[in-house]
């Protein structure tokens, strides 16, 4: 998968925690994660979890690489721990605010009223960036 990436991503040299919500593109679920932050790019960030994670659009509760949100291209086993590669999304702010507004009700136990949204405004703003390669 290496041989795909477009930048050259660079170890962190301190590693940290890092919280993320995560649409499965599979059912639109809505989970929760945990993972460590291995390596990252102009564009992307590697993560290393203790579980698998399904490919989707994640939600940094903590700016990554000065970007809110993503989308998980990639995971696989390594070892006893999964990788996965996010590419990173650079969101208007209104778009940031529509995505936190959908966040904050998810956080306060209400349903994610329309996960079709957030997602097709990742799309297009992924599309309006030349970002949908890798």
């Amino acid at each position: 998968m290496s041989d795909l990436r477009q930048q050259t991503r660079y170890p962190l040299a301190f590693q940290r925690e890092c919280s993320l919500c995560l649409i499965t593109f599979k059912d639109l679920s809505w989970i929760d994660h945990a993972a460590q932050l291995k390596d990252i790019s102009v564009d992307g960030v590697g993560i290393e979890s203790e579980r698998q994670i399904d490919q989707g659009f994640v939600w940094f509760r903590d700016r990554v690489g000065g970007h809110r949100g993503g989308v998980l291209m990639w995971s696989k086993r390594a070892g006893r721990t999964y990788r996965a590669g996010i590419q990173l999304v650079q969101l208007t702010r209104d778009q940031e605010k529509f995505v936190q507004e959908q966040v904050a009700m998810v956080r306060s136990h209400q349903p994610l009223r329309n996960p079709e949204a957030i997602i097709a405004t990742v799309m297009y703003s992924m599309s309006r960036n030349g970002k949908g390669r890798q």
